[in-house]
């Protein structure tokens, strides 16, 4: 099932609670791709009362694995203000929560103070491109079949790497001449933490929580295009690594900010 085909089980007459069906293909391990899921609670919000142009902050919690089959999506305002709305999406299966997706919405304001992006969060473009098709063998992740990725600095998974960042560009294979925050969600989650690369061989590792800050620019844009993408590894110890990640859209301009804490079983 494409991209858009599994969006479109949503529908904006929906009630705040619905039954949808988690799509097989989109695995990673035995569970759904985390950019899949947080883009199912992404697009069902939409379709709710608030606008994908105010979004400026999502942050989503992965409390349990999603499986193909039936699961429930529930959603609900927080708090609505004259400015600021707080949002919550939950994913049921099996009757325990899987994710949990906050959303905060912050409509434009007249401010006298305007701070242009620091001098280092500028887009560094890289020349050198390697494309990239992960192959269908075992190990390597189901839904990769559905992304294009062009890697520019950075380790393959399991290849005992010694950088501690991963840069590159990606796209849905099946895209669409207009696209928005689920296909976002799917792009930005699809590469793979920059830990694996570090790794010599496979082993075991998630996302335990996801938090993407968006700055204007990131909206209308066209799936046709690639995105640019880079993390590094802030801190990794105990088991969990610390990960901070840049996006920037097709035209150079930064549009996100993004952290992760990574559970990683080596």
């Amino acid at each position: 099932m494409q991209f858009l085909q599994v969006m479109q089980q949503f529908s904006a007459a929906q009630s705040d609670q619905v039954q949808i069906e988690v799509p097989a293909g989109w695995g990673q391990g035995r569970a759904l791709f985390g950019g899949m899921a947080a883009a199912l609670a992404a697009q069902h919000l939409l379709n709710g009362p608030v606008s994908a142009a105010d979004i400026r902050s999502l942050t989503v919690s992965f409390v349990a694995p999603l499986e193909p089959g039936m699961a429930t999506v529930s959603r609900r305002i927080l708090r609505q203000g004259k400015s600021v709305t707080q949002a919550l999406v939950e994913i049921e299966q099996q009757g325990q929560v899987a994710l949990v997706l906050l959303a905060s919405f912050g409509v434009a304001r007249e401010s006298k103070l305007d701070l242009p992006l620091l001098p280092e969060l500028q887009h560094n473009s890289i020349s050198q491109h390697r494309g990239w098709q992960m192959p269908a063998a075992p190990g390597v992740p189901e839904f990769t079949q559905h992304i294009d990725f062009m890697l520019d600095a950075g380790a393959w998974p399991y290849s005992g790497g010694s950088q501690r960042v991963l840069a590159g560009r990606n796209r849905l294979k099946a895209h669409q001449s207009e696209a928005g925050l689920p296909e976002l969600l799917a792009l930005i989650d699809a590469w793979w933490p920059v830990s694996l690369g570090l790794l010599p061989q496979p082993a075991p590792a998630s996302s335990l929580t996801w938090t993407l800050e968006l700055l204007p620019g990131w909206t209308g844009f066209n799936g046709e295009e690639f995105w640019s993408y880079a993390a590094e590894i802030e801190q990794g110890a105990d088991g969990y690594h610390l990960i901070s990640s840049r996006l920037w859209n097709p035209a150079g301009a930064l549009v996100g900010l993004s952290r992760q804490v990574v559970t990683v079983f080596a």
